[in-house]
């Protein structure tokens, strides 16, 4: 059975779920670092979690190869969103280096998961990495940004990275969908 459709579908939803996320930490922009860092935890458990799932139910037609280490990958952003969640105050820097190892991973996995499949919108999916894992290296090589930047830059990649979901979605969507003999 095609679960094409699911996929995309759960991408799209996935993809909204970010631009929600990075819409709050722009609106909250004096909340508290518990805030955002609660904000910021919780999109990367949800990213790989979702892809987790995704890669388990719904990608059998994936190669072994890239299901396992886009698996092995996502439970790795999973897991630093749990350490991001579990303390959140006890420093900016731990905080800061966790999410950019997080979107780094979420990145390189969004990169073996598109070259694996042969899904339509590859492409979009694989820009959709390369921005994640820069967004990941720029946080690590400059780790003295300060919170307002490191605020800035986070919900901006967060929101980019949900819209670059949406449209790869809807155009998988489009592609997935079976015209009528």
């Amino acid at each position: 059975m095609d679960h094409s459709r699911s996929w995309h579908w759960a991408r799209l939803v996935l993809g909204v779920l970010a631009v929600v996320v990075g819409v709050v930490a722009f609106a909250w922009p004096s909340a508290t670092l518990r805030v955002i860092g609660f904000l910021f935890g919780l999109n990367l458990l949800l990213m790989g979690v979702t892809r987790t799932l995704l890669l388990l139910f719904y990608a059998p037609n994936h190669p072994v190869l890239y299901r396992v280490l886009g698996i092995l990958l996502s439970l790795l952003v999973a897991i630093v969103g749990l350490l991001c969640l579990r303390n959140i105050v006890a420093s900016l820097s731990l905080l800061l280096v966790l999410v950019a190892i997080g979107w780094m991973l979420d990145g390189l996995a969004e990169i073996f998961v598109s070259l694996g499949s042969g899904r339509e919108a590859g492409g979009w999916r694989i820009g959709l990495g390369i921005v994640t894992v820069l967004a990941g290296i720029a946080i690590l090589v400059w780790p003295g940004i300060g919170l307002t930047a490191f605020l800035f830059l986070g919900a901006t990649t967060i929101v980019f990275v949900g819209l670059l979901l949406m449209v790869s979605a809807i155009a998988g969507l489009r592609g997935a969908r079976t015209v009528p003999a």
